[in-house]
């Protein structure tokens, strides 16, 4: 079994790839699009859908920048969240097929080699690590994102029953600072390359200078209620672009 599966790498790893010829660290522009997922390093509120364009231009191989626009419809529990992420960033050079089969090949084989694996997922974990061996790019990139919140306050309004015996009004919930946003990004986009096409995966991490979202919990008996900013926010976007 193991002998075939390192075959069946091999004659992947050397298949030819038609129509790829082309000068891969010519293209100067991308366009992208799709979707991604918000949410807090701080506190369990879940995630967001995130829909965003982007538009990336290098004005050397390696520096450039990136201009682009995102939009949730619900962030947190506000509504009708736009932004406007800027970011200078260097990215490396494009990989051809052959260079990023052959090193995915290499890599599964050597998984194969190590016996540190557990055998009944062999196959799994020699895929999912051929697939990230695949990345044809990554590009780091450092920014700012302005922005505007339209929507209001994400405030709860429940009961209960005190030691005295009255019942009293709790709130809590997301309380909204203010509507200008603004947060300082760091993040990586790692591409995998068809063509002029990209497959696109985002991670990043904002720090929310503006504070615009607070935990917000009080009852009507208390003198200084909880009203705490959440600074650190985190995104993972997926997309599609075309290398231009």
């Amino acid at each position: 079994m193991k002998r075939l599966l390192t075959i069946a790498i091999i004659l992947a790893a050397i298949w030819p790839a038609a129509g790829q010829r082309i000068n891969l660290n010519a293209f100067t522009r991308e366009l992208s699009f799709g979707i991604g997922a918000g949410a807090t390093f701080e506190n369990n509120f879940g995630s967001d859908a995130n829909y965003w364009l982007n538009y990336s231009k290098y004005y050397s191989p390696h520096l450039g920048a990136r201009f682009g626009v995102q939009y949730m419809p619900e962030y947190l529990g506000v509504e009708d969240f736009v932004r406007f992420p800027l970011a200078l960033s260097v990215r490396t050079g494009m990989r051809t097929p052959n260079e990023a089969y052959t090193y995915g090949a290499l890599a599964a084989i050597d998984l194969i080699d190590a016996f540190v694996w557990d055998s009944d997922n062999l196959v799994v974990d020699m895929f999912a690590v051929f697939l990230l061996s695949l990345i044809s790019r990554a590009e780091f990139f450092v920014g700012i994102t302005p922005g505007f919140i339209q929507g209001g306050d994400n405030i709860h309004t429940a009961w209960y029953t005190g030691l005295d015996g009255n019942t009293y009004k709790e709130y809590h919930g997301i309380n909204k600072a203010g509507s200008f946003f603004c947060s300082a990004d760091a993040g990586v986009n790692f591409s995998w390359r068809i063509w002029r096409f990209t497959i696109n995966m985002s991670p990043v991490v904002h720090y929310n200078v503006t504070g615009n979202y607070h935990i917000y919990s009080a009852n009507e008996s208390t003198v200084h209620p909880q009203d705490t900013p959440i600074r650190w926010l985190f995104s993972m976007n997926f997309g599609l672009g075309y290398l231009f």
